[in-house]
Formats: C-alpha cells, sequence, structure tokens
C-alpha cells in the first residue's frame, strides 16, 4: 500500500510539472543584473552587457524579448552618444510592443535632437 502511495505522488508530480508552460518572453538575466545595478552603481556596464545578450539572444533564437528591454538598452545606448543604434532599438521596442508607441516616438526625436543625428519621417 505505501508502495502504491509513493507511486501515486511521484506521477501526480511528474503529470504536473509537465503542464508548466515555457516562459513567454527572453528575459535572460535581467533581474540579477538590475538588482546588482541598483546595490552598486559601477555595474552598469555589466548590466548593460546583458540587456545586449538577451537581444541578441532573442535575435537568434526567434524568441521575443521582454517589454521594455529594447527600449531600456535604447536608453543606454543614447546616453552614451550611440543615437543611430539608440533609434534602432526605440525603433524594435516600438513594433514589438505597439502599446509603447506614443512613448518611443517621443524617445526618437529625444535622441535624433542630439548632435549628429538626424531622423527620417519613417522613424516618427
Amino acid at each position: 500500500m505505501r508502495i502504491l502511495q509513493g507511486f501515486l505522488v511521484v506521477a501526480s508530480a511528474a503529470l504536473l510539472s509537465a503542464c508548466v508552460a515555457p516562459p513567454k518572453y527572453n528575459w535572460g538575466s535581467y533581474d540579477g543584473t538590475l538588482y546588482g545595478y541598483y546595490k552598486d552603481p559601477t555595474r552598469l556596464d555589466a548590466h548593460v552587457a546583458e540587456l545586449e545578450s538577451i537581444i541578441r539572444s532573442s535575435d537568434r533564437t526567434g524568441a521575443k524579448a521582454a517589454p521594455g528591454l529594447h527600449a531600456e538598452y535604447g536608453y543606454f545606448l543614447m546616453q552614451n552618444g550611440k543615437t543611430d543604434a539608440a533609434v534602432a532599438q526605440f525603433g524594435k521596442e516600438k513594433t514589438d510592443w505597439p502599446e509603447s508607441a506614443q512613448l518611443m516616438s517621443s524617445m526618437i526625436k529625444l535622441a535624433a535632437g542630439q548632435p549628429g543625428k538626424s531622423v527620417s519621417a519613417k522613424d516618427q
């Protein structure tokens, strides 16, 4: 009888674990590096590298990057004067997450207002 109960517990656990849905978006190690950055602002480079890694991984595998990752990465690029790359990231966020279109259009205009960058009508 004990063996049967043990078998039922193990079988139930196996069946329930099969019902776990795969992650919907690619978050990578975002939460860990963000927490590390908040605790120690000198870890910014590690967080930005993780954002880049998640985006590259998502592009390579076809998985969708989590909401806001392209925007956050674009913001860091914009802060470092890489306005062309920032505009591309803001555009990707706008395409992947249409609900962010108004904010991303504003960010594109903001990035375009920095020296050395012009924006075409399709970016707005």
